[in-house]
C-alpha cells in the first residue's frame, strides 16, 4: 500500500467499533462466506484500469476443473455491455495459481510466471471494469459439489508516495454446494437436496447455499475527513468509499445480464434514518458514494455534524435479487499521500426484524454442455 502519514487504522477502527458490533451480531451464513473453499468463487471487482491480480487455489487432493467467466460490465450508451469472455483451468491437487488480468497467462514453461500453467487465460481489455465467476465442474462440464476452490483478489497498483492508486486485497465470494444425498446447506434433510446433472446451480439451499439477504455496510459519508488523519496534522483530509456491486445470479447459457434493484436503509451515528431506493445494478455496478444514484444523501454535510453511518443493502422489492460486492476505501492526506483498502460487503442472512434479510433463491445457468 502506499504510505498515508499520520494514519493510525486503530484509531479509525475505535470510531467505527460500535457499528462493526452491531453488524456481527447478524453474522454470515457459513456456505455463503469469503473464508471457505467452496464450488463457486466470485470476484465482484475486476479492473484493468489499475491492474487485478487474481490468485486461485486447488484445496483438495484431487485434480478437479474449473469453468471461468469474466463479465465485462462496461456500459455504451447507458446499455451493459455484458460480454462474457470464458475459459477453463485444470488444477492438480493442492495446486494455486494466479495472473495479471490485464496480460493473461499463457501455457508456456518457459515463461517468467511461477507454477504449473492451469491453461490458457485470455487477457481482459484494456479499460476493463467488471467481474470474475469461477465455477468447479466435472471434465464433463457438470457442476461439482466438492468445494474445492477458494480465492483472493488484489487490485490497484504501487505509483509511490502521493500516486492516485494504492494496493488493495479482498476475498473471493464462495458459494458452497450443499451436502447432498438429502441433507440441505441448513442442515435440515429433504429427500430434493441433491446435486442434478444439468447446467443449472440452483441457490436454493438444496443444491447450493441461497443468496443472503442482503449486505450490511459500515462507512464514512463521501468527502468525510478521516479522524486519524486530521488528529496527526496532515490536513485536510479526504474519505471516498466505492462500491462495486455483482447481482447473485449470472446466465451464462444464453447470455443475459442480471438486472436487480437495491434499496439502502441505515443512519448516521446519531441515529438520523437515511434511506436511498432504486439503486440500479444492470448486471454490473460501481460507484463512489458521491454518485447521483445516491441522491447525495451519502455524501458529507447531507447531514450535519454527521461523519459515518450504518445500514443494509437489500433487494427493493419482490423477485428483485440481493447484491455481492466489494467496497474499496481511498483516504487521502494533506500532503496528497494515500491509502486503499478493500473489503468484502458482509451478508445479512437475518430474517426477522429488525433486519428483515430473508434469503433469497437464485440460480446461475453454466453454457449448455449437452
Amino acid at each position: 500500500m502506499s504510505t498515508v502519514k499520520g494514519l493510525r487504522a486503530g484509531a479509525v477502527a475505535f470510531v467505527l467499533v460500535g457499528m462493526t458490533l452491531a453488524a456481527a451480531t447478524v453474522g454470515a451464513d457459513d456456505r455463503f462466506n469469503t473464508e471457505r473453499p467452496s464450488s463457486v468463487e466470485i470476484f465482484p471487482k475486476v479492473v484493468n484500469t489499475s491492474g487485478t491480480i487474481i490468485q486461485l487455489t486447488n484445496t483438495s487432493n484431487m485434480l478437479i476443473n474449473v469453468h471461468c467467466f469474466y463479465i465485462n460490465g462496461q456500459e455504451i450508451g447507458g446499455a451493459p455491455v455484458w460480454q462474457v469472455t470464458d475459459f477453463a483451468l485444470v488444477l492438480t491437487r493442492q495446486q494455486p495459481t494466479h495472473w495479471e488480468v490485464g496480460t493473461g497467462r499463457p501455457v508456456s514453461p518457459n515463461d517468467a510466471t511461477t507454477g504449473l500453467d492451469p491453461g490458457l487465460i485470455p487477457p481482459v481489455p484494456p479499460g476493463f471494469v467488471g467481474s470474475l465467476v469461477c465455477v468447479e465442474v466435472l471434465p464433463s462440464g457438470e457442476p461439482s459439489a466438492a468445494n474445492s476452490l477458494i480465492g483472493n483478489a488484489t487490485v490497484g497498483q504501487v505509483t509511490g508516495l502521493g500516486g492516485a492508486n494504492g494496493v488493495s486485497k479482498y476475498n473471493g465470494i464462495g458459494i458452497q454446494a450443499c451436502p447432498g444425498n438429502g441433507e440441505c446447506c441448513d442442515g435440515t434433510m429433504n429427500a430434493d437436496c441433491n446435486l442434478d446433472t444439468d447446467n443449472v446451480l440452483e441457490l436454493n439451499d438444496e443444491e447450493f447455499a441461497a443468496c443472503p439477504g442482503g449486505l450490511l455496510v459500515n462507512f464514512a459519508f463521501e468527502g468525510a475527513p478521516d479522524a486519524a488523519i486530521d488528529g496527526s496534522g496532515n490536513t485536510p483530509s479526504v474519505v471516498s468509499t466505492n462500491w462495486s456491486l455483482v447481482p447473485c445470479g449470472f446466465d451464462f447459457e444464453n447470455f443475459i445480464p442480471t438486472s436487480t434493484f437495491l434499496t439502502f436503509n441505515g443512519h448516521d451515528e446519531f441515529e438520523a434514518p437515511l434511506s436511498v431506493s432504486s439503486v440500479p445494478i444492470d448486471c454490473y455496478f460501481s460507484a463512489d458514494l458521491g454518485d447521483p444514484v445516491f441522491g447525495n444523501q451519502l455524501t458529507f454535510g447531507f447531514v450535519t455534524g454527521s461523519t459515518y453511518a450504518t445500514g443494509i443493502l437489500r433487494p427493493q422489492a419482490p423477485g428483485d435479487l440481493p447484491a455481492l460486492g466489494v467496497e474499496n476505501v481511498l483516504r487521502t492526506a494533506g500532503d496528497g499521500s494515500s491509502d486503499t483498502a478493500a473489503t468484502n460487503m458482509h451478508f445479512c442472512t437475518e430474517a426477522g426484524s429488525p433486519s428483515d434479510c430473508d434469503k433469497v433463491d437464485s440460480e446461475i445457468r453454466l453454457p449448455n454442455f449437452e
